[in-house]
């Protein structure tokens, strides 16, 4: 199998599926895997997923997709904690403290609004509610 960073080439997540690529997108952030769930629901066979930064918003989502591994460059500690609770296959470069805001002067938005949440449902419940108040 190709390494994470042959898979992402310059996509900034790709959804695999018995290793075959099913979905990529260059946008930043949980975006990709909002669109994923948007187009195609949860899947019930295995998904992996490949992103370049994850946070704890990001493994919510992927456990809602239905995906059972995530290979990143990058995940949080709190992302890390996370993917273990639900008992995903994780494959990471580097642990991070925390996913850094795009001003590079805090924690990302998106991790804040779901820190301490484990329940899926509720989780993408603050995530939409977080994303939304970003837009205004």
């Amino acid at each position: 199998m190709k390494s994470m960073l042959e898979i992402l080439g310059d996509h900034a997540c790709v959804v695999l599926r018995n290793n075959d690529v099913v979905f990529s997108s260059d946008e930043r952030g949980v975006k990709p895997l909002l669109d994923y769930y948007n187009l195609y629901g949860v899947s019930f066979a295995p998904l992996t997923v490949v992103d370049k930064v994850v946070g704890r918003g990001a493994v919510l989502l992927a456990k809602r997709i239905g995906a059972e591994k995530i290979m990143t460059p990058t995940m949080s500690e709190d992302a890390l904690s996370l993917a273990k609770y639900y008992d995903m296959d994780t494959e990471v470069l580097e642990v991070v403290p925390y996913i850094v805001n795009r001003q590079g002067d805090g924690r990302c938005p998106i991790e804040s609004s779901v820190l301490g949440i484990t329940d899926v449902e509720e989780g993408v419940e603050r995530i939409l509610a977080a994303l939304a108040s970003l837009r205004k």
